[in-house]
């Protein structure tokens, strides 16, 4: 991974940083008890995740590894740039898709958006069957609300997680493109400059 350098390295550092602490907020869910880490860390990196994500994105259409890597038709050429990878790193996008994976199918069916206040615990949702239509709020137990909070959370940190790893591999991918496009250039001058001498 030589081809990671100045920009490229930051972004690409950064990248799993954040998604290693994402990470980290994810598994804190499944401990017992009640929810310890602030709440405000796990809203940070969601939306966090949404600038990190689009400048990989830029760089690598404007780098060229999207459109050589991107779409149904290069599947295979995919393929292959993955199985080229690092043996550590590959085991580690493993890892992060597999945790998120789990995060997401033991959260989602029970996440709310529960609230707390001087009444008590609850969380609300749309009831569209009355006539008018209104906002319908359901009581919890404290043990239910901590419950429903850490699997909200828990959601809240799956989504992310994935969107952290890729942002990183299209990071990586730009700089393998724009390192094979700078070792390709001095072949090119130095075969225009044998192609003028032979002329």
């Amino acid at each position: 991974m030589g081809e990671l350098r100045g920009g490229y390295r930051v972004h690409f550092g950064l990248t799993l940083v954040l998604c290693g602490v994402d990470l980290l907020c994810m598994a804190s869910t499944w401990l017992p008890g009640e929810y310890t880490l602030p709440k405000w860390l796990v809203w940070g990196l969601c939306g966090t995740v949404i600038p990190v994500f689009a400048v990989a994105l830029v760089l690598s259409v404007a780098g060229g590894a999207g459109a050589q890597l991107m779409g149904p038709h290069n599947a295979a050429r995919f393929i292959g740039y993955v199985l080229l990878l690092p043996p550590a790193l590959k085991l580690a996008y493993g890892f992060i898709v597999c945790l998120a994976a789990l995060g997401f199918a033991t959260g989602a069916g029970a996440a709310e958006d529960v609230h707390a206040d001087a009444s008590g615990y609850y969380y609300t949702y749309w009831d569209k069957s009355a006539h008018p239509q209104r906002s319908v709020r359901v009581e919890l137990t404290e043990r239910e609300y901590h419950e429903a909070l850490k699997c909200q959370l828990r959601v809240s940190s799956a989504v992310p997680a994935v969107f952290y790893a890729f942002s990183s591999f299209l990071v990586l991918a730009s700089a393998s493109a724009s390192a094979g496009r700078a070792r390709t250039a001095p072949e090119r001058s130095s075969g225009s400059a044998e192609q003028a001498r032979w002329s």
